[in-house]
């Protein structure tokens, strides 16, 4: 029998690696079907998957016990992860790159850091500022003006909507945390996920894609339910990771998105970064680590 903690910190290391997947495959939806839509489409049917399962395995009892500031929370939580946060982060991917835009946006737990201790009266420890110093030195490394650029790169661009990102899920990992006391994590993103979804398809630009999505080729439809499955799989695992191994553990461990996706955007997408910008992705990785020492 695993230890829940082990199990947590196994679960953050899975969101990690499929979220780098997850964010390989929206970079290359992207251009066929904007943003928006991938979010929209893949929230909609990873959602359905994961409400099937709680639905087929435990009935509408696990659904309906959430209280209604735990659902509220909940509520805030997606709005600002997936409707804000993983759609600017897709956009940075267009902009950046997988790899530097990933690196940028993976530094909420500093942002977590900082939220917890000013509203949830975590104190600010001497890693906590270690690790926020070589964060931020990590990512200057990364978006210095000396690094190297594409010419059609829209640089600045791609650094602010990472960095909105980032501070996306930072304040959603704040809202979830209380929520997690009361429910199970599948049960959590089968709530989770299709609220995303909801407030995605209110938007004219996923409206727009849905009417031309069977004029698409089947390899974009293949992509689509293959980057549904693990958007169900990862999403669960983050959210056992934070509820088994904590917020601190889970935050840092799925941070290491960026050492699966530099890698993965150099083999798939021909992506180059320069010496500056590698090192620079070590050192905020690094960072990270030491803030939750």
């Amino acid at each position: 029998m695993i230890a829940e903690p082990t199990l947590g910190a196994l679960a953050a290391l899975g969101s990690a690696l499929t979220w780098a997947i997850t964010s390989l495959l929206v970079r290359s939806l992207m251009a066929e079907l904007g943003s928006v839509a991938v979010n929209a489409l893949r929230s909609s049917l990873g959602g359905a998957i994961l409400l099937a399962w709680v639905l087929g395995t435990g009935g509408i009892g696990p659904l309906t016990a959430i209280s209604a500031g735990a659902f509220a929370l909940l509520a805030l939580s997606i709005v600002t992860a997936i409707t804000i946060g993983d759609t600017v982060f897709f956009e940075s991917t267009r902009a950046l790159g997988v790899g530097r835009a990933m690196t940028i946006a993976m530094t909420y737990p500093v942002g977590a850091a900082v939220l917890a201790a000013a509203f949830l009266e975590e104190p600010i420890t001497l890693p906590l500022a270690a690790g926020a110093l070589l964060t931020l030195a990590g990512l200057t490394l990364i978006v210095a003006p000396w690094a190297e650029r594409a010419p059609e790169e829209r640089f600045w661009f791609g650094v602010g909507t990472a960095t909105l990102a980032s501070l996306a899920w930072a304040v959603s990992l704040v809202f979830l945390k209380s929520p997690l006391g009361e429910l199970e994590p599948v049960t959590v993103q089968a709530i989770r996920l299709p609220l995303a979804a909801a407030t995605l398809w209110v938007m004219p630009w996923a409206r727009g894609a849905l009417g031309g999505l069977g004029r698409h080729r089947r390899s974009v439809l293949a992509r689509l339910v293959v980057l549904s499955v693990l958007t169900a799989a990862s999403s669960v695992m983050f959210v056992a990771g934070v509820k088994y191994a904590g917020v601190a553990v889970a935050a840092v461990l799925s941070s290491t998105a960026p050492m699966f996706a530099i890698p993965l955007g150099v083999l798939f997408l021909g992506e180059r970064l320069s010496l500056g910008a590698l090192l620079g992705a070590g050192v905020t990785v690094t960072g990270m680590v030491v803030l939750q020492l």
